[in-house]
């Protein structure tokens, strides 16, 4: 199994970038993981991209994913778990999972999704 971290939008701050890139690296010796950035979009100020920005980072995250897939929504609305928790749920898709688990971050996605 695959793990997958979907992001909308690049980080700019430098100690971010580097946060993340250690982490990635750190993450790839214990399991398979890759970070995909779907780039913002640009020109949202203009009117007829107002109203549709997340639907348009809906689609183009939808057009990330693979036959397959596995995905975990990441919302500030969504389950918490606490450290061991997670580690337990993890380790349970590992065992269920064939493909990519992948978790996004930003967008809207109007797709049905397998409750965790």
């Amino acid at each position: 199994m695959k793990f997958t971290l979907l992001v909308v939008g690049r980080t700019v701050e430098k100690h971010y970038i580097t946060a993340i890139n250690d982490y990635v690296e750190r993450t790839k010796h214990f399991i398979s993981f890759d970070m995909e950035v779907i780039p913002e979009l640009k020109n949202t100020k203009k009117p007829e991209y107002g109203a549709n920005k997340k639907e348009k980072e809906g689609e183009l995250i939808l057009k990330a994913l693979l036959p397959g897939d596995v995905v975990v929504l990441l919302d500030e609305h969504g389950k918490e778990f606490r450290s061991v928790e997670f580690a337990n749920w993890i380790e349970r898709k590992m065992h269920t999972v064939n493909k990519r688990l992948v978790f996004i971050i930003g967008g809207t996605i109007r797709i049905c999704t397998q409750n965790i």
